[in-house]
């Protein structure tokens, strides 16, 4: 009765992430980004003045904190002002009527959001947005479903592991209140 519980419970939790996941692109956008702005993990200062694994420009940097912008090679502070950027071009987007979709957002990121809204992005940034969506559904297609029985640990039965190629993602069902912690491995 256990192990059905558990299972039902996983599956359950699986389809209530899949429609999460599925209603926010947001870190597969900005893995994306990640991969076509500075896949190599350069640190120097780039030609136009970017800097970091997004490729911030310092206006950009400035407009969500007053942090050194040297601080933009920083993996971890990236990632912050990066949620803060990307959060900020869906919410103007879709202020002024345009969806936001990863198409958008990443045309946004590389040209800027009057640009999107006036319609005079150039065609680089069509193409900058073509390959962030080329990659987070590329992204998306890695990640299936698997089943239960083929994961579950020997010794603890209440750790789930979901692994693709290279990518693993661990989770746990707390007995007490749902919980649960995720871990990229």
């Amino acid at each position: 009765m256990n192990k059905l519980l558990t299972k039902i419970l996983l599956f359950v939790t699986l389809l209530g992430f899949t429609s999460v996941a599925g209603a926010s692109d947001r870190w597969e956008t900005l893995r994306a980004i990640n991969w076509v702005e500075n896949p190599t993990n350069q640190t120097s200062v780039g030609r136009f003045g970017e800097l970091g694994p997004y490729q911030f420009r310092p206006g950009t940097w400035r407009m969500h904190t007053d942090k050194p912008f040297r601080l933009a090679v920083q993996r971890s502070v990236a990632d912050e002002i990066a949620v803060k950027h990307y959060e900020w071009i869906k919410r103007t987007l879709e202020q002024r009527g345009v969806a936001a979709s990863v198409f958008n957002i990443a045309m946004a990121w590389n040209c800027g959001v009057e640009a999107v809204l006036g319609g005079r992005a150039p065609s680089v940034s069509y193409n900058y947005a073509e390959r962030v969506t080329n990659l987070v559904d590329t992204f998306k297609e890695r990640v299936r479903p698997v089943v239960a029985e083929e994961k579950l640990p020997a010794a603890h039965s209440d750790q789930w592991t979901l692994q693709q190629g290279g990518d693993t993602l661990r989770f746990r069902v707390m007995q007490d209140a749902p919980r649960f912690v995720l871990a990229a491995g």
